[in-house]
């Protein structure tokens, strides 16, 4: 029986190989393999048309806006470089600037103070020029004051010498009295 049995089981074999053209023997179903095939198809058709292509898309769109990120990430660092730069430079401008008006300032006050040291120098100078001009006119004034005076008591002291009559004593005593009166209101002046 093993034997009849095994011959059968290779004519059997034999059959489905020329049936199936030789995928049975694998234990492939022709049939089924290609209903499994066109299901495949179909499937994958599906997949790609309502998955795969929007998920491509999905993705696609996602990598852009990455991209267009990263680009204004780099536009928005050359800007703030620009910025920090332009900052720089109105900073070391600022600086020059307000040096400039410093030293400037420090000039003029130096000038003024010059200016006003040659003012008060002018108005001392004509201050003592003034004071000096006025103590000429008082000297001059006191001279013609004391002149007349002892005009008047050489005057009054020889009225008293004439009318005396005097000797030579009193004459002398009189004459010493003048020179005496006289240095007493020159001191006093």
């Amino acid at each position: 029986m093993s034997e009849t049995s095994s011959i059968e089981l290779v004519n059997k074999t034999a059959e489905a190989v020329e049936v199936t053209g030789g995928l049975g023997m694998l234990g492939i179903n022709l049939k089924i393999f290609i209903a499994q095939l066109v299901n495949f198809i179909v499937v994958l058709l599906v997949l790609w048309k309502w998955v795969y292509k929007p998920l491509v898309k999905l993705l696609d769109d996602r990598a852009e806006r990455i991209e267009k990120s990263m680009k204004q990430t780099q536009e928005i660092e050359k800007r703030l470089a620009q910025s920090e730069e332009e900052y720089k430079q109105i900073l070391n401008q600022t600086r020059t600037e307000a040096s400039a008006i410093m030293e400037q300032t420090r000039v003029d006050s130096e000038k003024r103070k010059k200016e006003m040291v040659e003012t008060a120098k002018l108005e001392v100078q004509r201050v003592v020029a003034q004071g000096k001009e006025q103590l000429k006119a008082e000297k001059t004034s006191m001279v013609r004051d004391a002149k007349s005076e002892i005009v008047e008591i050489s005057i009054a002291a020889a009225e008293k010498i004439l009318r005396e009559s005097v000797d030579q004593k009193v004459s002398q005593k009189l004459a010493q009295e003048v020179v005496e009166k006289i240095s007493i209101y020159e001191t006093h002046k």
